[in-house]
């Protein structure tokens, strides 16, 4: 998370709409002319209905094209909205079960507020109430308002009566849709100057800029805007072409760090898996037999007994491509939290000394995953660990590895996590023994880069079918030429 937030910073798994931006400026703005309070419930209620209406109606004019909005489950259900729909019930209730959405200050107050502040768009505060920055946020606002003018008077009335008629979603979301916005105006002028990190005075400009041009380079030379391509791409590199500017190559290198730690991260999680189910079937063991017995399995008996380093060379992965497309199917195996047979387990492990071996020794992936690192809890550590053990054997380092990163990682972490009221344990300490497996199912994170495709298409610098437009190539030419 520390990674991807570094690399492409100024928007989150979550703000999953180019558009929304504009739209809160225009709400808080509306808030401050209209209200001239600083009571947080009709705060609250303001903002609840503004994303309400806004997601139904989008969903009236063109569902198809309103993915990410926030409400847009419950927006579908109420479609058939009728002369006067009044859609209080479903807003006015924060933290109730019944709501568009739980969350008591709407999807901005919990996803949108930290990166807006951050870029600038709105006043740095602890207050639960925002207000537009003077330039970049009052901007912002006066083009969401400039560049729909009925959707605006439509969107306030209905957020001022808690009641939308068909008509006014059907107006609404020809002026406001978050798909529909007109290259020509300054508010797609204003937004893609955030996106394309053209502000000198936004501090998360330079890295969104890089990721950008590196992922719609990628675009532009293999035709896919798919994410999970992409992420192959950013690891793997072997479509880029030349790269020479250098905030670009820094920013690849950056991709592959974060690469590594997620391939590493896959690996163990599957060996966790492995282990729940060891623990099932042994009744309990203490945590060194379990380790070892892990080992064992995923080691070759020639592998166990000689040195660690000579085993790793000896069942390292061929090619970047190698690792990735083990990473991908170890990750297809813990997203279904089966238990891993002889063959999985080794393939994990082979990963794993596979990274070690090839980025281990890597000056400049080793220093950005150290940056990153909290107590050793990353592929940074797990390569530490493996140089201090480099002339041990196998089993004995496979074994250490287990106990420290999986075993007592585990329970130092589900532990944090208890004291803060989640319940995260995947196995628990009885009398020294390891007990009650629980496996799990486990996935990628999820590092935005499908959002950013997402503004990309909202921004137009993506056509619909998916190359990269003039605009798009625009971006591209200005800092390197493709």
């Amino acid at each position: 998370m520390r990674l991807y937030t570094d690399l492409l910073p100024g928007l989150t798994n979550v703000t999953n709409r180019l558009r929304y931006f504009s739209f809160y400026c225009w709400v808080v703005r509306q808030f401050e002319l209209h209200r001239h309070t600083f009571k947080e419930d009709e705060w609250s209620i303001f903002i609840r209905r503004a994303e309400a209406v806004y997601a139904l109606a989008c969903q009236v004019g063109d569902s198809v094209n309103a993915l990410g909005m926030a409400g847009s489950l419950w927006a579908a259900r109420h479609i058939d909205v009728g002369d006067a729909f009044d859609f209080t019930e479903w807003t006015d209730g924060p933290g109730q079960d019944n709501q568009y959405l739980k969350a008591s200050r709407g999807n901005f107050g919990q996803f949108y507020v930290a990166s807006m502040q951050q870029m600038g768009m709105l006043m740095p505060t602890r207050e639960r109430i925002q207000a537009v920055t003077p330039d970049h946020g009052l901007e912002l606002a006066h083009a969401f308002g400039s560049a729909c003018p009925d959707a605006c008077e439509r969107l306030l009335a209905a957020i001022e009566t808690g009641k939308v008629s068909h008509d006014d979603c059907i107006a609404i979301s020809e002026e406001a849709h978050p798909a529909y916005l007109n290259s020509d105006s300054q508010e797609a002028t204003l937004l893609l100057r955030y996106l394309r990190g053209e502000r000198p005075d936004d501090p998360t400009a330079p890295a969104r800029r890089a990721t950008l041009w590196n992922v719609l380079n990628i675009v532009e030379r293999t035709g896919t805007e798919d994410a999970d391509e992409l992420r192959r791409e950013l690891y793997v590199q072997d479509n880029i072409g030349t790269v020479a500017e250098e905030s670009l190559t820094a920013n690849l290198t950056g991709w592959r760090a974060y690469f590594v730690n997620e391939l590493c991260h896959i690996a163990l999680e599957v060996l966790l898996n492995a282990l729940t189910y060891l623990i099932n079937a042994t009744a309990g063991s203490n945590p060194d037999a379990l380790s070892r017995e892990i080992a064992s399995k995923a080691l070759r008996k020639v592998d166990a007994v000689t040195s660690l380093t000579a085993a790793a060379d000896a069942r390292r992965l061929g090619s970047l491509a190698h690792e990735h497309d083990t990473g991908v199917e170890l990750a297809e195996l813990a997203a279904a939290a089966e238990e891993p047979n002889k063959s999985q387990l080794r393939s994990a492990v082979d990963l794993l000394f596979s990274l070690w071996r090839r980025w281990g020794s890597d000056v400049a992936i080793g220093r950005i995953l150290a940056d990153a690192t909290t107590a050793g809890r990353s592929a940074a550590g797990i390569f530490q660990l493996l140089d201090a053990m480099a002339k041990r054997p196998a089993l004995d380092a496979l074994a250490a590895l287990m106990r420290r990163f999986i075993i007592g990682n585990h329970l130092l972490i589900a532990g944090e996590k208890l004291a803060g009221g989640t319940y995260t344990y995947r196995f628990i300490v009885d009398e020294s023994s390891l007990v009650d497996g629980i496996p799990a199912e486990y996935t990628f994170t999820n590092p935005r880069i499908g959002n950013l495709i997402t503004f990309a298409y909202d921004g137009g610098l993506l056509d619909e079918d998916g190359d990269v437009a003039p605009a798009g190539k625009a971006l591209l030419d200005a800092i390197q030429p493709v």
